[in-house]
């Protein structure tokens, strides 16, 4: 077997959850491989056109890199408000592609694309290594310590862990979607549609200061509803494929962008012939959206389609079992937790299981995500980080969304590099650590009596 290398720490999955923990890592003082099963860095937020974090940024990374963007015009670093909460800015995802490089090259990250892990290496219950399937072949990869931020939990499931899959009742996931992106909209003559029909809209979000010109409306606009025109429509004839009741969409960086989500396709994201399907089916029912936004809203006459994002968006698969389930109850009562490594107030996000229904419940100041959460049951020397972390089907609405995915690989990669470090399993490392470094870095923790930000306790 062809040894590929040795190092301090193997991040699995170069999403925003991996990225973040590989720059993290590395700035530590770990030799860190990036391990991604794509041709491109970033998962979603890039390839995925998921451009607007749902909930504000604490993870000293990500702010990093938003704030990178915003220094080449490509991103709005401002905290903004929904109905749902506050969150911080957007950005362009090309952009967020160019600085996702620099930053990961400036650290000295070594990265493998395209590389699929196919088993896991274990001495006991400690995993000390990973067999990866690139186009050269297999190889084996050694480490001291591995984060699983593959957002389907790959590496944990390899070797053995627990998972949840689905909700209770059925076993059915969140439906996959993929945004599309729209040129040459009149983004005026849209957002005058829209207050003209304010009944039918759930959040018409724009600078009021804002002119008569596609430019001052760009990455600033947040428009979600349309539901009453698409029953309508439906009603006269117009034959509306898509098992969804509602649409939103936003503006992008070029003057008259709009990236559009409204697609819904429910099926198995570990599942190879869903996949397949998704693929064409989404595709079939973004060409349906865009001819009705064409004939029936305002601003969209002289529209060109451009393109459906490169990257599927798989919004669920595995919620490894750790040692502590995060609940419904736990997010939506703001719970804090003695081992909490970082302060979440993003909403309850969930798109109904083979319904067309979703929901966007606002959880206020925000709740506490356990490092607990991030452990493996009966597995030592794997953090999981991202949207695999251990939660209940609810709370992973929550937890699913950019920025607990970012504050997961953040703690994840400082447990790891300091297990590395010392030579010992990650289950040696006590959470008081991670939680030190991370309040040096200026997190917030989410634990018992700890101050939160003003922009939080506005928000409460």
């Amino acid at each position: 077997m062809n040894l590929f290398g040795s190092y301090d720490v193997v991040v699995t999955g170069a999403g925003s959850s991996g990225i973040v923990a590989a720059i993290r890592a590395a700035r530590e003082g770990a030799s860190v491989l990036l391990l991604e099963g794509t041709g491109f860095l970033g998962g979603l937020i890039t390839g995925g056109r998921l451009t607007k974090p749902t909930g504000l940024i604490n993870s000293t990374i990500f702010h990093e890199m938003l704030e990178r963007c915003v220094g080449y015009k490509g991103a709005d670093g401002r905290v903004h408000e929904s109905y749902w909460g506050k969150y911080t800015g957007t950005f362009d995802a090309e952009v967020m592609q160019r600085v996702i490089i620099e930053m990961v090259e400036e650290a000295g990250i070594e990265v493998l694309l395209r590389a699929n892990v196919i088993q896991t290496v274990m001495k006991g219950n400690a995993v000390h290594g990973l067999l990866i399937r690139t186009k050269s072949g297999e190889s084996l990869v050694l480490a001291k310590a591995f984060v699983d931020a593959s957002g389907d939990g790959d590496v944990a499931a390899l070797a053995g862990a627990d998972f949840m899959l689905g909700r209770e009742s059925d076993g059915l996931t969140q439906p996959i979607t993929s945004y599309f992106r729209v040129l040459n909209v009149n983004v005026p003559a849209l957002i005058a549609d829209c207050e003209a029909n304010r009944a039918d809209m759930w959040e018409v979000v724009y600078p009021k200061e804002a002119g008569d010109r596609n430019e001052d409306y760009a990455m600033a606009v947040l428009l979600t509803g349309f539901q009453q025109r698409i029953k309508d429509k439906v009603a006269e004839g117009f034959d509306w494929i898509i098992p969804k009741d509602h649409i939103t969409m936003k503006t992008g960086l070029i003057p008259g962008e709009i990236s559009v989500n409204v697609t819904r396709f429910q099926g198995n994201g570990l599942d190879d012939r869903d996949l397949s399907r998704a693929e064409i089916e989404i595709r079939k029912q973004a060409y349906c959206a865009f001819d009705f936004l064409q004939r029936y809203v305002k601003g969209f006459e002289d529209a060109i389609f451009l393109e459906v994002a490169p990257k599927l968006g798989v919004r669920e698969t595995r919620r490894i079992t750790g040692q502590y389930i995060i609940t419904e109850t736990d997010v939506r009562g703001n719970r804090r937790f003695d081992d909490a490594i970082g302060l979440c107030n993003s909403p309850v996000d969930v798109h109904e299981p083979g319904g067309s229904r979703a929901i966007m419940d606002h959880v206020g100041i925000g709740f506490g995500i356990p490092y607990r959460t991030m452990v493996p049951l009966k597995i030592d020397n794997l953090i999981v980080a991202g949207r695999c972390i251990s939660a209940d089907a609810i709370a992973f609405g929550s937890t699913r969304n950019v920025p607990a995915c970012t504050m997961t690989g953040e703690a994840a990669a400082i447990a790891a590099t300091l297990a590395s470090t010392r030579g010992v399993p990650t289950s040696s490392i006590a959470v008081s650590e991670v939680q030190n470094r991370l309040r040096e870095l200026g997190v917030w923790l989410g634990i018992p009596g700890e101050d939160v930000p003003d922009a939080l306790k506005q928000a409460s």
